[in-house]
């Protein structure tokens, strides 16, 4: 992906957090839970299609369905089901597969997957993510969100995030196990959500 290239790319990120969900939730579930968003539920025998206000009218329907605590925990779930889909998609283009990506030593390698997550989101999205560096951590900060204006919304995509860096983390290490925690939400009223990931593996 180079920045020349337009951001064109949101409903193939849609369809990839929908898919994720389907992992996460029953049918029974998905069904309420699009009903309550009034999204048309997509057909289980084919490609989940949808667009990025569809997304947002889901996570707003997480909340309401949920509670503040159930929907964080379920956003998690469907951010670490996700991840997967984001690599399929994107993970070639945006050098996850090269050679030099997989040589590096893993907190290296890590640290240089965050910039290249907070790249696919940025133009999928129209999520900004700073990603910053302190000395026993990395942070990803919610900088901007295109898509964000509903508080729940926004909750709900830093979870989702959450989840999909403790898989990335995961899977980029071989398997370790790095804490991945968000110390401020925008939500709670903090200025911006924050990320906080562990540089040093807890095992």
């Amino acid at each position: 992906m180079t920045e020349s290239e337009p951001c064109n790319c949101s409903v193939q990120m849609a369809q990839i957090v929908l898919e994720g969900a389907r992992e996460v939730l029953n049918s029974a579930e998905m069904a309420t839970l699009f009903e309550s968003a009034g999204v048309r539920l997509p057909d289980t025998t084919s490609p989940t299609t949808a667009d990025g206000n569809d997304i947002k009218l889901l996570a707003a329907a997480l909340e309401m369905r949920y509670g503040a605590l159930g929907s964080r925990g379920a956003a998690v779930r469907i951010g670490r089901a996700s991840f997967q889909g984001v690599m399929q998609v994107f993970g070639s283009e945006d050098g996850f597969e090269a050679e030099e990506h997989r040589l590096l030593p893993v907190r290296k390698r890590a640290r240089a997957g965050l910039e290249k997550l907070a790249a696919i989101f940025e133009c999928a999205c129209g999520i900004h993510m700073a990603v910053t560096t302190e000395p026993e951590a990395w942070l990803w900060t919610l900088a901007d969100c295109e898509t964000c204006h509903d508080p729940r919304v926004e909750t709900t995509v830093s979870h989702f995030l959450l989840g999909l860096l403790r898989e990335y983390l995961a899977w980029s290490s071989g398997g370790k196990v790095f804490q991945v925690e968000e110390t401020a939400c925008h939500a709670d009223g903090d200025p911006n959500c924050v990320i906080r990931i562990q540089r040093l593996p807890l095992d």
